[in-house]
């Protein structure tokens, strides 16, 4: 069927292409009903692969049970005989991958870098309480929304795992770059595989570049499991921003900091206090991101 008809039986006007998602395309629509707008992930189901069933409404159910000002919103879904329709918020900002590297050359400033950072963290603190390990943090998947652009959104959780009393999984997948030691050596894992994540998230914001990067991907997971990393620039940032990093890129799983850890370092304590207070609300953001630019 034709990607047109398909969407308009669900009243959904697609506007334009946004790109490939982990198993799917994804559109920016309009829903008929209000001209809103929703980006929909359009995903075509394996009739010979039940497990890709499952990897479906895994997304769903993990989409349609959280409510948080850092997570993109769910709306709903529809199915048709081969394919599967996640309809969700649309972050009108881009993401935090774009704004990064329109800043090079230039470093980018502390107070800015955790302007951003602090509000993927409190995102991030959201997802753990629930038991939730999202599996593929990195900064594609962290949107940009509100009018402004300085609402942060995490997204795509198509692989995410429901964990199920604290047990450990040893599924390997993720983006490579960003995969933890463990997942590497094909170990078990938990939230902490996350952690690792955003210690490769925050150390690319404050270099733009990657933590670990190789020609090969066994290359790559030597880089990683050495777990060195070149220090970032104490000329620009606090010794709290490297010892943090270090921290979250430890080898060992049981030596990196839970979330709520480091939701109380003092590096990031003032930040955290003032992105909570305004958590979602756009006005109030774009006021306080001025103060720091």
């Amino acid at each position: 069927m034709d990607i047109n008809k398909r969407f308009k039986r669900f009243n959904l006007k697609v506007l334009k292409s946004i790109g490939q998602g982990t198993y799917g395309s994804v559109f920016l629509c309009e829903r008929q009903k209000d001209k809103s707008l929703t980006i929909v992930k359009d995903i075509e189901l394996n009739v010979k692969m039940q497990a890709h069933h499952k990897d479906c409404a895994n997304e769903v159910n993990i989409l349609a049970t959280m409510n948080h000002p850092n997570i993109i919103k769910f709306y709903n879904c529809h199915y048709t005989d081969s394919h599967v329709l996640i309809c969700m918020e649309y972050a009108t900002g881009g993401n935090l991958a774009e704004f990064m590297y329109q800043k090079c050359p230039r470093l980018i400033k502390q107070e800015e870098i955790l302007f951003y950072y602090c509000q993927v963290l409190l995102g991030v603190n959201y997802i753990h309480g629930l038991d939730i390990i999202h599996r593929d943090l990195k900064a594609e998947n962290i949107l940009l929304s509100g009018k402004n652009g300085v609402l942060v959104k995490i997204g795509d959780f198509g692989i995410s795992k429901m964990l199920a009393s604290a047990k450990k999984t040893s599924t390997v997948i993720g983006t490579p770059y960003y995969l933890a030691p463990e997942l590497c050596e094909g170990k078990p894992y938990d939230t902490k595989s996350d952690i690792w994540a955003l210690g490769c998230l925050l150390y690319e914001m404050c270099t733009h570049k990657r933590a670990f990067d190789a020609e090969s991907l066994m290359g790559l997971v030597k880089v990683i499991t050495s777990g060195s990393v070149a220090p970032i620039d104490l000329s620009v940032y606090e010794r709290g921003v490297q010892d943090l990093i270090d921290a979250m890129l430890s080898v060992l799983p049981d030596k990196r900091p839970t979330i709520k850890e480091i939701l109380s370092k003092k590096v990031l304590l003032s930040m955290i206090y003032t992105v909570y207070l305004d958590a979602g609300d756009d006005q109030f953001l774009n006021t306080k991101i001025k103060e720091y630019l």
